[in-house]
């Protein structure tokens, strides 16, 4: 999937729908993932990223007993069947696990977390933060009291005055 989302815009830009110098990656939960993935798999291709409530390293959603799908079926059988399983495909985990690449990240990031997220935990963006190349533009954000997603107004409008703001300073948005 990660592939396609590189092919769709270098195709978006080969007929000038999109402008190269203004492409910013962003997306949450699974999104978030894909822009963290984007930004370090296709450095040249995006000027920024934003990546909210983004799982940075997929054996932390096997691994971690406190998430809202530790235990289930989903994590025991699902899993392992449509993401892979953690022994057999541990490679490849490495190669497509944020966190684990996150030496690599070279353009601006807006990082989000919500700090009571029992989906993808605050430790996610908490482990890419340090994982990051100390030279990394990233700027951090929690919401002590959100989960999975902003819920509240205050957030929500917080939020998105911070991306309109880092959009401005990074795709040239005048």
């Amino acid at each position: 999937m990660q592939d396609d989302i590189t092919d769709a815009t270098k195709w978006a830009i080969a007929q000038g729908y999109a402008d190269p110098n203004r492409i910013c990656i962003v997306g949450a939960s699974y999104g978030g993932y894909a822009t963290l993935m984007g930004l370090i798999k296709e450095p040249d291709l995006y000027r920024c990223g934003i990546s909210w409530v983004g799982v940075t390293d997929i054996n932390y959603l096997f691994d971690v007993t406190w998430s809202d799908t530790a235990g289930t079926a989903w994590s025991r059988y699902g899993m392992p069947a449509m993401v892979g399983d953690q022994v057999k495909d541990a490679e490849q985990f490495k190669a497509t696990s944020p966190v684990i690449q996150a030496q690599r990240l070279k353009r601006p990031l807006i990082l989000a977390y919500g700090a009571v997220d029992v989906r993808v935990l605050l430790l996610h963006g908490e482990r890419f933060l340090k994982a990051a190349p100390d030279t990394a533009k990233i700027v951090w954000i929690t919401y002590a009291e959100e989960g999975h997603g902003w819920r509240t107004l205050k957030n929500n409008v917080d939020f998105w005055t911070r991306i309109e703001k880092f959009l401005r300073e990074n795709t040239a948005l005048k």
